[in-house]
């Protein structure tokens, strides 16, 4: 079949030509090109368009890209793109626009979209004998902004429920999502490419008696992030710990305010953005805990979606404390510490649990570590895709 993606997804020619000397939040582009990888590791040809980012401060005319992998020629094309602060709508209605025009030309037989946006309401049940599916991660009505709030809550219920009425599938990032009224379902929770797989070691970590604990949080301090509830959490740990943070690092006041009531014994450090690769080969080397603060954003924990952060967590082989929002399946769950509700004192339970029973700990994330290498690598959530669109085209 030949499938088009709308995915918010930069190539490596977008960030050589716009991108130089600016930092990307990259999580989003490395769950697209998975699972543009496992569509055609599925044996189907794949075209990503991309409405690029807002943060380049310049226009961007289309453009297309050819990136080579394993599985073949993936093609990304660009619409004309107006990369300045709030020009998001304006994007998304190009992208829609482009995007039936290519398929006069293309003829696709499907398309995925990722999450509720107003590209992919623009977009569905327009494309003349074309199959729509939602590629769904983040729930739409997740109140991720400080003080639990949604802005435009009625639009956004708009855009939901034309989605819905017209979808044929949904690839949902966690059970939460996996909407019911949507005929076809299929769980795409995390993808490892060859950056983890070659990074990690599987090798048994101890803790050294003469070192503090190396607790890692990757993603950055957002709000949604739960780094506020992770800082006020070393007030109640007693064991001497270096708390270290990758991706978005700008302190607000509250949060400088909130490091200087930690107690001394405990360390910080703010590292910033990495390359992926160096990022998994730090994990692998240096955390002796991974953590996962997300916060459930109103919508209960088992809806607000899935990390991505979470499965390559767990392709490391180290403990991870996580809050609900990373929880899974049974046999998932089991190998990893978790704790309820929003608390800094439940968190740091959690942690201290881990560093009290840390061998134990290691031999049940080793034991998830297998799992995940296995099943959710780019071939694994292909056999999975493969079985999922077969299944609709032949309802």
């Amino acid at each position: 079949m030949k499938i088009a993606y709308l995915t918010a997804y930069l190539g490596k020619g977008f960030i050589e030509k716009y991108g130089k000397g600016k930092k990307f939040a990259l999580s989003g582009p490395f769950k697209s090109l998975g699972i543009a990888r496992s569509m055609m590791a599925a044996g189907h040809e794949v075209i990503i368009y991309s409405p690029g980012v807002t943060t380049c401060n310049v226009n961007i005319p289309s453009f297309s890209e050819k990136e080579e992998y394993p599985e073949g020629k993936l093609t990304v094309k660009y619409c004309n793109i107006l990369s300045k602060r709030r020009c998001d709508p304006i994007n998304q209605i190009r992208i829609a626009r482009f995007i039936k025009k290519e398929h006069k030309r293309e003829r696709f037989d499907v398309l995925v979209y990722y999450n509720i946006t107003l590209g992919a309401a623009l977009l569905v049940n327009r494309l003349k004998d074309c199959i729509d599916v939602l590629e769904y991660e983040d729930n739409i009505f997740n109140r991720a902004l400080a003080g639990d709030k949604n802005d435009f809550v009625w639009f956004k219920t708009k855009l939901y429920n034309r989605i819905i009425k017209y979808s044929k599938g949904v690839m949902a990032v966690c059970n939460g999502l996996m909407l019911p009224d949507i005929p076809h379902r299929v769980l795409t929770p995390g993808i490892i490419n060859e950056d983890v797989i070659t990074n990690v070691t599987g090798r048994i970590n101890k803790l050294q008696q003469d070192r503090p604990v190396t607790i890692i949080l990757t993603g950055g301090i957002h709000y949604s992030k739960g780094g506020d509830l992770l800082v006020k959490s070393m007030c109640y740990i007693k064991t001497p710990c270096v708390v270290k943070v990758f991706g978005n690092c700008n302190l607000d006041d509250n949060l400088k305010k909130l490091i200087g009531k930690v107690p001394s014994i405990h360390k910080f450090e703010f590292n910033g953005f990495m390359e992926h690769a160096e990022l998994i080969g730090t994990l692998d080397r240096e955390a002796d805990i991974l953590i996962n603060t997300t916060r459930s954003m109103g919508v209960g924990a088992q809806s607000a979606g899935f990390p991505f952060k979470m499965m390559e967590y767990a392709s490391t082989g180290r403990p991870i404390v996580s809050s609900e929002i990373g929880k899974l399946d049974p046999d998932y769950n089991n190998c990893i510490t978790y704790y309820e509700d929003e608390s800094p004192e439940a968190i740091a339970t959690s942690i201290e649990e881990v560093i009290a029973d840390y061998d134990e700990k290691v031999k049940l994330a080793l034991k998830l570590q297998k799992r995940v290498l296995n099943e959710y690598t780019i071939d694994g959530t292909g056999k999975k895709l493969d079985i999922f669109f077969k299944t609709i085209v032949n309802e």
